[in-house]
């Protein structure tokens, strides 16, 4: 008996590692994975990347609690950053992500080559749909042209029918990020479809909106969370109880730059 898209996802696993890493014969790849992660993923890419002729090492770790570096605590600091520091590729199929970790930080500043793909949460299902079944040229080619128009732009409002009206002046010297899923040159990469851009922290003025999801702490949104902010700074978070989930969140970092605006990112 066949699995769920078992072909597709061999399909896409085959495009993630000779067509987005462009993995060479010999080289190491480095899967990490906690025990959330879809495994079937996993062993795909593993796979595909064995048949690439190059070397798969797959790490899977006990799911920790908080990421970045609120999982620092819960992981093999030492020893993971030890396998990503003489690495070529890795990808990162964690639930709970690695990505501004401590071994994250430190594999990517300290080994030059390497290429890294932040693919978190990925599923069977996801693989198939944002991967193995889209038109990547094509994608690629409306993203770069959205990201051209940002990167002229000298001020965003972002307004949605839920309410969401926040405006800010961009950072002309910051280049727009513009992911299309490529990860051939070292560095950090993202899934296609992911444009970023950047404030001036302090311009950034209105009412933020988040209907959809908050992670962490709340996962899938019941109902809408407010945010007002004033000189990109939170003033004010309601919405109900998982906009206190959040203030909570934020408060437990006794940091005030946890109430601080960063970024921002087409998706």
């Amino acid at each position: 008996m066949t699995e769920y898209f078992e072909y597709e996802l061999t399909k896409a696993a085959s495009i993630l590692i000779n067509d987005m890493f462009r993995l060479k014969k010999g080289e190491t790849l480095v899967i990490t994975a906690d025990t959330q992660t879809d495994m079937r993923v996993v062993n795909a890419v593993a796979a595909a990347a064995h048949t690439a002729g190059a070397k798969p090492m797959t790490i899977v770790l006990a799911s920790p609690l908080g990421v970045g570096k609120a999982a620092d605590n819960m992981l093999p600091v030492d020893s993971l950053t030890g396998a990503l520091l003489y690495a070529d590729a890795w990808v990162e199929f964690n639930q709970q992500w690695l990505l501004y970790s401590t071994p994250f930080e430190r594999a990517m500043k300290e080994n030059k080559k390497l290429r890294y793909s932040c693919l978190v949460g990925m599923t069977v299902d996801m693989m198939v749909r944002l991967i193995g079944r889209i038109d990547a040229a094509l994608l690629s080619d409306f993203l770069h042209q959205v990201t051209e128009m940002t990167q002229k732009a000298g001020r965003m409002r972002i307004t949605t029918p839920a309410g969401n009206d926040l405006s800010f002046r961009l950072v002309k010297e910051r280049i727009v990020g513009c992911d299309d899923g490529m990860a051939d040159t070292p560095g950090a990469h993202f899934l296609s479809g992911q444009i970023s851009f950047f404030p001036e922290f302090d311009s950034i003025q209105g009412k933020l909106v988040f209907d959809g999801t908050i992670s962490p702490p709340c996962g899938f949104l019941k109902e809408p969370v407010f945010l007002d902010i004033e000189n990109g700074v939170i003033q004010k978070i309601y919405g109900g109880n998982q906009a206190d989930e959040l203030r909570r969140w934020l408060e437990s970092f006794d940091d005030p730059n946890m109430f601080r605006l960063a970024h921002g990112c087409y998706g």
